[in-house]
């Protein structure tokens, strides 16, 4: 009986000493308590110079922006541009900045064009006439080497397209236009 209360006296001796050894200081609840408050006092205290220094590049980064919307728009006009002209048109301009420069970024002409659906074709040619007959774009499509451009498939882009085109009969001949001037 004796040896079973020696082991025990040495098995809680060995805990003690085993415990401070590998005893991590544990931070108490209310020290966690004032450390959290502290670090959401830094918190709210970082934000405020970074608050000053975006209201700072505020127009910076709208303008940014507003560049970055402009340069896609154009860059979309460019394309269907190029894709209506078609290669032949554009060699027209040679070397000639910035024709040369900007197209070189946007595509093959022949690629935009074999992309370029029907009514986008008559809406760019629209935005420069205002105002034609169905036989004056096709006559200009035509001019240009679009494949299989007829009256037929002109007139079903202008129903399929009707929030965009504007179709007015005078007489015989049917005029049509853009009914918005935006793209």
């Amino acid at each position: 009986m004796r040896s079973t209360k020696i082991n025990i006296e040495a098995t809680n001796t060995i805990d003690n000493v085993a415990t401070k050894v590998h005893h991590v200081d544990m931070p108490s609840t209310i020290d966690v308590l004032v450390r959290m408050r502290q670090r959401l006092e830094h918190e709210c205290a970082s934000l405020q110079p970074l608050r000053k220094e975006m209201d700072k590049l505020a127009p910076a980064y709208n303008r940014y922006v507003d560049l970055k919307g402009e340069i896609d728009f154009r860059s979309k006009r460019i394309q269907r541009l190029m894709g209506v002209l078609g290669g032949e048109e554009l060699l027209e301009f040679g070397n000639v900045d910035p024709v040369a420069s900007e197209t070189n970024f946007q595509g093959d002409p022949d690629d935009l064009r074999a992309e370029l659906p029907l009514w986008r074709a008559v809406q760019e040619y629209l935005l420069i006439a205002g105002e034609a007959k169905v036989g004056d774009v096709q006559s200009f499509l035509s001019g240009l080497e679009f494949e299989k451009i007829g009256r037929q498939a002109i007139e079903s882009a202008l129903r399929s397209h009707g929030d965009v085109f504007r179709v007015v009969k005078r007489g015989r001949d049917k005029y049509i236009s853009l009914k918005k001037q935006t793209i």
